[in-house]
């Protein structure tokens, strides 16, 4: 998935239910178990205040960390 402010914006706007479900999906896609992950215990209005000011500069810094050797992603 290709992630910039517009698409992060576009998420942020989702039902708590359907961000939920997208963020397990973008779990599973960067090799993390979501199962491990109670994001239904989540306060997604908390989510939402943290990521609403990233910029696409922040967006491309953590997707880069997420891509690196030894990430999350696994060296994707």
């Amino acid at each position: 998935m290709q992630l910039d402010k517009k698409s992060l914006d576009r998420l942020l706007a989702l039902n708590d239910d359907q961000l939920r479900m997208v963020l397990r999906g973008l779990l599973k896609e960067y090799g993390v178990d979501p199962t491990g992950i109670p994001l239904e215990k989540f306060d997604m209005s908390k989510l939402r205040a943290a990521l609403s000011g990233a910029t696409d500069e922040d967006i491309q810094r953590f997707m880069t960390m997420l891509s690196a050797p030894g990430g999350s992603a696994g060296g994707r």
